[in-house]
């Protein structure tokens, strides 16, 4: 691969790992080294392509000839963008977050991608993209769980900070671009299309009753977690890279 041609984004915008039963298999072991040396990028250095390697590792039991290939087309992208790194710098210290989903993103199952980040100051220090473990109902439901499994996070982050520097900080503002999502966490009603979501999902509403989190709506366009939960165009993609700060650092 080290002389590949180069392209522009992880994955193709809409590709899935679902595919006929007459399919090619591909090399298991094979696969899966290639898996654990993309998800080790993904998990340290690389929050990029970390959707595009949660997606192919459904795949890490019963892999494709397609799937293999969809793999080295991550190692193509990177080929071409290996001067990216994620850039620290000092600056304000305030805890924040993004969290989104992608309702009904498998078409097998129909379950959900949810992803998140979180930032300390400009610096990104946190993220994660994964299949939902539920088939949500609506979007507003899955918009919920994901602000669920920020929450958690974001509670997480704040008691390292408070263990680094003695200091607790206030409630950390976590970015959502559902504002159905936003009603559900904050008002303790019971309605007919939310009484049956897991009460493990609804300690959200007490994180926000403490002062531990606080929502704030997102435009789309702006919801940079979109990138852990689906595969984007060049553009969007280029976009929230640079707002991830990953960057020619020299």
């Amino acid at each position: 691969m080290e002389e590949c041609k180069t392209v522009a984004t992880p994955l193709d915008p809409g590709f899935q790992v679902a595919c006929d039963k007459d399919c090619k298999r591909a090399d298991i072991q094979a696969y899966q080294t290639l898996m654990g040396e993309l998800m080790y990028l993904a998990i340290t250095t690389r929050p990029d392509i970390v959707h595009s390697v949660a997606k192919l590792s459904q795949k890490n039991s019963d892999p494709h000839i397609e799937h293999f290939n969809a793999g080295k087309k991550i190692l193509r992208y990177l080929a071409g963008s290996t001067e990216l790194k994620i850039e620290y710098k000092d600056g304000k210290k305030e805890l924040c977050g993004y969290a989104d989903a992608d309702w009904g993103g498998n078409p097998i199952d129909r379950k959900s991608y949810t992803g998140f980040l979180f930032y300390y100051g400009e610096c990104l220090i946190s993220w994660e993209s994964k299949k939902q473990r539920v088939v949500a109902l609506s979007s507003t439901e899955a918009e919920y769980i994901s602000i669920s499994n920020a929450a958690r996070e974001a509670v997480y982050l704040k008691r390292v900070l408070y263990e680094l520097e003695g200091v607790e900080n206030k409630a950390v503002i976590l970015n959502v671009d559902n504002q159905g999502a936003m009603k559900l966490a904050t008002n303790p009603v019971f309605h007919n299309r939310s009484k049956h979501i897991d009460i493990k999902y609804h300690h959200v509403r007490d994180e926000i009753c403490k002062k531990q989190i606080e929502l704030k709506y997102v435009n789309t366009n702006e919801m940079i977690a979109d990138i852990c939960t689906k595969n984007l165009h060049k553009i969007k993609h280029k976009k929230f890279v640079e707002l991830m700060n990953l960057k020619n650092v020299e």
